[in-house]
């Protein structure tokens, strides 16, 4: 060989082991108390050779392969669509970007914040060349705009620190046929990219990130570039943490209470302004629902649970509450017992009742009648036959269901059955009592409309259960003060902000929901709802319309109401509905 082959080979061989040579940069963020920070924009920029990079969550590396920082011809033709990187950026609220066509057409444009949720979209007709468009965001955040034309798409991501007051996509202009050059700032996923470098370079790093809810950009670092290597970025802020707070084991559980409680072991860096116990008859109660209130800061808090109902099962979470929101503590769960003595609502003599499958009811007097308290959920008829388990809608074969088809839901809400079940064959009856024993157990019986009515009136001619001074509202009276969705607006509504005003009677209703058929010509067309919303109460009472119809009558309680729900339908025996006895 030759000295100049050799000198070839000696100067190509070196020149590819330049290029291969790499330098793995890796960023994160902490705030003032030294706590990870999670950072929308890293800034890579090397002064030296004059180009930078811009990393944007949840990209957080960047591997630099060394390169001449010539371009390659087969890149430098026009791109058929590209969206040029936003500037500036980050922005406070408004910024400008620039879309480069190769041919004329329809381009579609869209604008959505990092969950996906599309804040902006419409279609343009555009020229070939550069055009530009200002941009105006509502609300801080990270955001992709993404522009589709004849199935190329192109997208860049956006980073703006404060509100614009409105989403707008506002065209500004054909801003020439060239393409915008702006070969030195990019944006890239994780990856390789090819710059000039060499080690010692002067680089400048800098990070952006929302502390608190403000935008905040890190103190700028400058620093030679050495081997692969993890860069700090700090903020001057303290980023909010949620508190730390873990849930007592739950005590002293009597007849209608409990206690419990918590400590909060963290601030999160803020005052603890509020802390205490949320109790719910669903899993992971929160503050929506039912809780206490004890105190505030730092330290071991004692809850007091009252008003608790029996033969059901409770499950409670601490919550402690500073400026960045709300933490709970691990769910712990407890049930209490009936009280074979029974309590102030109990029926005198019969505080209890059992049915053939060993489930065991408390019991409320109401007047003069004898209910029970809690939901029926036997699956077998007094004389031992099986009841089956529903998998389809039925007008005449017995069958029960579970609420919203969970079975974790039998405990506290009882079961659905459908007509047939709750009849076991009887024939209807609206007397008083109506004489059908049906589904429930000996010496009791399914209550008829007559009976329900007599409910109904002497509930509402007694005050302390009639809400707003209005006879008929006196739905929550007769609702459970757990387990219904409290978002209702009227004070008088069941499922209003104030639950402890509820279930004045004792008559403890939970919102069971309900199994409908709906749609009767399609088999096996099955609908479960109304957890937590609604209940309704099967009766023995069928009417015959002007039609020749025969109607089922049914009772129940919506969250949004504040009377009670008194209703009779063609054709709805398939639907399931809870049930509640009478004693004889």
């Amino acid at each position: 060989m030759n000295k100049k082959a050799s000198l070839f080979c000696i100067v190509t061989l070196f020149a590819v082991c330049g290029f291969a040579q790499t330098v793995t940069l890796t960023f994160t963020g902490r705030d003032a108390a030294n706590h990870h920070v999670q950072a929308e924009l890293f800034r890579v920029a090397n002064l030296s050779k004059n180009w930078q990079e811009y990393l944007y969550w949840p990209d957080t590396v960047l591997t630099l392969q060394k390169g001449s920082g010539i371009q390659n011809p087969e890149m430098s033709q026009l791109p058929s669509l590209e969206l040029s990187p936003n500037s500036p950026n980050p922005f406070h609220g408004i910024t400008d970007i620039h879309l480069t066509l190769a041919d004329a057409g329809e381009v579609t444009l869209d604008i959505a914040d990092v969950g996906g949720r599309l804040v902006w979209a419409e279609d343009i007709s555009l020229k070939p060349g550069s055009h530009q468009f200002r941009i105006t965001l509502a609300h801080a955040g990270t955001y992709v705009m993404s522009a589709r034309l004849k199935g190329e798409l192109s997208s860049v991501k956006m980073v703006c620190d404060e509100s614009g007051g409105a989403y707008a996509l506002e065209y500004v202009g054909h801003t020439g046929t060239e393409s915008r050059n702006v070969p030195s700032v990019q944006s890239h996923t994780r990856g390789t990219v090819i710059h000039p470098y060499d080690l010692g370079d002067q680089m400048e790093y800098s990070a952006y990130a929302t502390i608190n809810g403000q935008g905040e950009e890190s103190p700028h670092i400058e620093q030679p570039l050495a081997d692969s290597q993890t860069v700090v970025l700090h903020f001057s802020s303290v980023q909010l943490r949620l508190p730390t707070v873990v849930t007592a084991n739950v005590t002293n559980i009597t007849g209608t209470s409990a206690v419990c409680g918590g400590i909060v072991t963290d601030d999160g860096g803020d005052s603890v302004t509020a802390r205490g116990v949320c109790v719910s008859i669903s899993p992971n109660p929160t503050l929506v629902g039912l809780h206490t209130s004890d105190g505030s800061g730092l330290g071991v808090f004692t809850s007091q649970l009252t008003g608790l109902m029996s033969n059901l099962v409770y499950y409670v979470r601490a919550y402690a509450t500073n400026a960045a929101g709300t933490a709970y503590g691990e769910e712990q769960s407890f049930v209490i017992p009936v009280n074979s003595d029974g309590d102030t609502w109990s029926c005198p003599g019969t505080p209890f009742v059992v049915d053939i499958d060993g489930n065991m009811y408390n019991t409320v007097q109401v007047g003069q009648q004898c209910w029970m308290r809690e939901n029926l959920r036997t699956t077998r008829y007094a004389d031992g036959t099986l009841i089956p388990k529903g998998e389809t809608y039925s007008l005449t074969t017995a069958y029960w269901y579970f609420p919203m088809n969970e079975s974790g839901n039998k405990d506290n809400y009882g079961l659905l059955y459908n007509w047939a079940a709750v009849m076991h064959n009887a024939n209807a009856s609206n007397s008083n009592p109506s004489g059908v024993q049906g589904i429930c157990p000996d010496g009791w019986h399914v209550p008829s409309n007559a009976e329900w009515e007599q409910l109904h009136t002497y509930v509402k001619n007694h005050g302390p259960n009639v809400c707003g001074g209005i006879e008929d509202q006196i739905g929550k009276s007769l609702a459970a003060t757990m387990g219904w969705d409290m978002s209702g607006g009227d004070p008088c509504a069941v499922g209003n902000a104030n639950p402890a005003t509820n279930n004045a009677t004792g008559f403890s209703a939970l919102p069971a929901g309900y199994y409908q058929g709906g749609n009767y010509s399609t088999p096996g067309f099955a609908n479960y709802g109304g957890l937590g919303y609604n209940t309704f109460f099967w009766t023995s009472t069928k009417k015959i319309d002007s039609y020749g119809y025969s109607n089922t009558y049914y009772w129940g309680l919506h969250m949004n109401y504040a009377s009670v729900i008194h209703n009779n339908f063609y054709d709805t025996d398939g639907d399931a509905n809870s049930v509640r006895c009478v004693k004889d």
